[in-house]
């Protein structure tokens, strides 16, 4: 098989998936890895965790999230057009047409996921993030509810420090299709207070028929040192944002013209018009040098309208959220305990209206509903180190998860509730340090996620109150170190997840959504990363030259599922998951010369993936091969980046982000053929 012959090739060989080194990027067996309380490197972490700094997102075109999160094995982001993304770990796509559901995302600790268990993930500036953290596998024992795993974001603020300093960066991006961005950013630290304010504009004109998107975000956030003891961290966000969407194709209608809409998205102008606004606080007090606790409080309201084909949907969400815990670190010589405990609890309120859609208009009120949901879950963890080579870490939470809904518009509007059976989600996970350069870990862990608002009252308008939460147990064993005095740097991770009620999309003859549970599925699989720093010396022209490669090898399958319709029962147990691709691999070389000319190049490969679940129709398997060239130069106290590169250099024709179980075989959202992007980069 040439997909196993080329990935072995590249383990041969010392690729990388690392981050592009210079004098002030650690490299990536030296990032401090901040999830499950570690506060500790890569290889004293014993969990399958993926790291993307902004060194890795500056290896692709600045104006999506998309390309650097995928070079992670496992992850998937997927952008069905400009500005509608998804994301998943280990196959959660298959209950998310849209969005983000079953993965948790934090925001420098504080909870950005609501309690309905959405994240508008589309709204966030990549120029905001200083840090990705991805936590792959059930994070339910401190992180709530998930099956997927957990998303960590951190900002680009400064560290404080004595003399004041601020920095000021302009970016200007313009590409294929009409795309155009601008970004400006400002920050500021002296001893005692950082801070970074950033704004940006993004558009397109969309390489399909009704994809124009537009998005106007601006940030605040920062550090504020009150005294010795107590330190406050914020973050601030508003954006608004527009985008078309323009319908799934069959695949005799992409192959025709993959620049068309489906009929009749245009005539009812069909799109997604979202204005959230976002304010998080998080304050660290520490006691003494043992006890410390960190509290964070959330509120977001998001104003939200989509005109589609059947009706016209307005969504008013409010959030909130509070989580606080408490830690205790004590030290024994060579022996050393971490204890964190504590407790988050999110509240979700939306009134969702559904209208007749006359050409993107509001028409006669069709259903009118008031739905509420909550999630509390205490927790607990303790971490214990011995003789500085063997690592326990065990934790439990508990989860409370509450909806009630009311439709004004029928007979009966009499609220009703329904709580979902208490969970206990432990986690015990183990490493063991061979040697300061070789570590080998493994966890089990429970996973717990119940259905999303936007399950249990999807857009075509009924009420799925009985669908019921999905769990499962995942067990991982791993092995990371580096080599070669760190030039070489490898982690490598097999698990397997059984999942028990998994949730999955279904459509129906219009197209809307509904969801059912799906039986039980087995997913096995095996993540690699690797990098290697092939050249990196003070003298010559080439100064830094590093290869790079990830891979995720998957055997993910439905263990028992039965589905009833018109035709009869059907039986898929046994079939492959909806939407996961078998093997993904990604490669690439990095340059730094010292003139300051650098060449940035990435290949993926992307095996075929079934589109329903009866695994007769499959998108084929495609390559995209990425690169981004340019010079980076420090003139006196101005630095100054020109640059230029292409997306999709082989022109393939594939769909990144397919419509699961569609109707019709409308399955295909095709993407960008060959574009080509370029910009500059000022800094003050």
């Amino acid at each position: 098989m040439k997909i196993v012959k080329f990935f072995i090739l590249l383990l041969s060989i010392h690729p990388a998936m690392g981050q592009q080194d210079n004098d002030s990027v650690p490299s990536l067996s030296e990032v401090i890895i901040k999830g499950y309380e570690s506060g500790r490197r890569l290889l004293e972490t014993p969990v399958a965790v993926g790291v993307v700094g902004q060194r890795d997102m500056q290896r692709f075109s600045p104006v999506s999230l998309v390309p650097a999160l995928n070079v992670v094995p496992g992850v998937r982001m997927e952008e069905r057009s400009p500005g509608s993304y998804r994301l998943s770990i280990r196959g959660s796509l298959l209950r998310s047409p849209f969005g983000v559901r079953n993965v948790k995302i934090y925001w420098n600790d504080i909870p950005f996921t609501d309690a309905g268990g959405n994240t508008y993930f589309n709204l966030l500036d990549q120029s905001g993030i200083q840090q990705v953290e991805i936590l792959k596998g059930p994070g339910g024992s401190l992180y709530g509810a998930n099956t997927g795993g957990v998303v960590l974001l951190h900002t680009n603020e400064l560290p404080l420090q004595e003399d004041p300093s601020h920095q000021t960066k302009l970016q200007l991006t313009a590409g294929s299709y009409g795309l155009f961005g601008e970004n400006a950013q400002w920050k500021y630290r002296n001893k005692a207070f950082s801070s970074s304010l950033t704004q940006s504009h993004l558009q397109s004109g969309g390489y399909r028929d009704n994809t124009r998107m537009r998005r106007d975000v601006l940030q605040w956030n920062g550090t504020a040192r009150l005294n010795a003891k107590n330190e406050l961290n914020w973050i601030m966000l508003y954006a608004d944002m527009f985008y078309q969407t323009p319908g799934g194709l069959t695949q005799q209608q992409m192959e025709e013209n993959p620049r068309q809409a489906r009929p009749g998205m245009q005539d009812l102008k069909v799109a997604i018009y979202n204005k959230t606004i976002l304010t998080g606080i998080s304050n660290e007090y520490r006691l003494n040098d043992k006890w410390s606790n960190v509290t964070s409080m959330m509120f977001s309201y998001t104003d939200f309208r989509n005109p589609f084909l059947m009706n016209f949907e307005t969504r008013a969400e409010s959030n909130t959220g509070l989580r606080s815990k408490m830690v205790y670190q004590e030290n024994w010589g060579r022996h050393s305990i971490k204890l964190a405990a504590g407790a988050e609890w999110t509240f979700n309120y939306s009134v969702i209206n559904n209208y007749g859609n006359r050409q993107g208009v509001q028409d006669t009120i069709q259903y009118k509903d008031r739905i509420s949901a909550s999630q509390i879950y205490p927790f607990l963890q303790a971490e214990w180190w011995l003789d500085n080579r063997f690592q326990l870490q065990a934790g439990t939470s508990g989860n409370f998860y509450r909806f009630t809904y009311r439709r004004p518009t029928d007979t009966d509007d009499s609220r009703k509730a329904k709580s979902l059976k208490e969970q206990l989600l432990p986690r015990v996970a183990a490493l063991y340090r061979i040697s300061n350069r070789l570590s080998v870990y493994s966890s089990i862990s429970k996973g717990f996620s119940p259905p999303t608002v936007a399950e249990i009252r999807p857009s075509e308008g009924s009420i799925h109150s009985n669908l019921q939460a999905e769990y499962g147990w995942n067990t991982e064993v791993g092995v990371k170190g580096n080599a070669f005095n760190g030039r070489w740097q490898f982690d490598i991770t097999a698990f397997e997840f059984k999942l028990r009620d998994a949730i999955v999309v279904r459509r129906t003859n219009a197209g809307a959504d509904y969801f059912v549970n799906a039986g039980n599925t087995s997913q096995k699989g095996l993540e690699v990363y690797t990098d290697y720093q092939a050249l990196r010396r003070a003298t010559g022209f080439i100064s830094d030259l590093k290869i790079w490669s990830s891979a995720a090898v998957n055997n993910f399958r439905f263990k028992s599922y039965m589905v009833e319709n018109a035709q009869g029962m059907h039986d898929y147990s046994g079939n492959r998951l909806t939407g996961v691709a078998n093997e993904v691999v990604s490669a690439g070389v990095d340059i730094n010369t010292r003139p300051g000319i650098y060449l940035n190049t990435s290949f993926c490969y992307t095996a075929g993936i079934p589109l329903n679940d009866a695994n007769t129709a499959y998108a084929a398997a495609y390559r995209l091969l990425n690169g981004r060239i340019g010079w980076n130069k420090k003139l006196k106290k101005v630095s100054l980046n020109i640059f230029t590169g292409i997306d999709n250099g082989l022109n393939q024709l594939y769909s990144l982000g397919n419509d699961l179980n569609a109707f019709g075989n409308r399955f295909f959202n095709p993407a960008q053929a060959r574009n080509y992007y370029g910009g500059v980069m000022l800094g003050l």
